[in-house]
């Protein structure tokens, strides 16, 4: 399923779309995070309760794989016109949408995280560091478990640093043969808004 991207009118971009069956019947949800991200307004924050430091620890679970400490009082809440953020010391560590809790570059460089990422060659990365979306051509691996659609994360090759999280657009076992074309949609990227959120001219 795609909508259309909002800088981009021409250009379809695949919406996440979550599956829960309870009590026999299928809930659907789909994440407004295939939104361009950087493009961000926080226009209210505040400290989180418990029932969201245990969902939010839980969507970075399911995401992830990762096991983040989360409690109420000590990460905020912040409100955009499509998706929420979490907010630690003044930065932005993760988004959040619905039951999709996917951290951000600043977050993923607070954690060791295994899953969910693409690599580029270090030709790629002024790009992917520019909100370039990320060309087949530049990725060297990518972690088998990526399907299209997947939120995922952009690492370099020399040191593994996370660079851009993104919308993949094709499985991983097409990013590493395919030889042209986009593999993923940039959504964050170290400079953006979302990066830069916080810090004091």
């Amino acid at each position: 399923m795609c909508i259309r991207d909002s800088t981009n009118p021409t250009y379809p971009v695949p919406i996440t779309l979550t599956f829960t069956v309870l009590h026999g019947k299928t809930y659907i949800k789909c994440s407004l995070l295939s939104l361009v991200a950087s493009e961000l307004t926080v226009k209210k924050r505040r400290p989180i309760n418990k029932k969201e430091a245990r969902s939010i620890k839980e969507g970075i679970l399911s995401t992830h794989n990762l096991e983040m400490p989360i409690s109420a009082g000590k990460f905020e809440i912040g409100k955009t016109d499509n998706f929420d953020v979490l907010i630690s010391k003044g930065n932005i560590i993760a988004l959040i949408d619905n039951n999709l809790v996917h951290l951000a570059v600043r977050g993923l460089l607070m954690n060791s995280v295994e899953t969910g990422w693409v690599q580029v060659d270090m030709g790629a990365v002024p790009y992917v560091c520019n909100g370039a979306n990320t060309m087949s051509a530049g990725i060297n691996d990518v972690s088998p478990e990526v399907v299209k659609g997947q939120h995922v994360w952009i690492r370099e090759e020399n040191h593994h640093k996370p660079l851009a999280i993104g919308i993949a657009l094709m499985d991983a076992k097409e990013m590493l043969t395919s030889e042209k074309g986009k593999a993923i949609k940039s959504l964050h990227y170290i400079g953006d808004k979302i990066w830069n959120y916080g810090i004091k001219d």
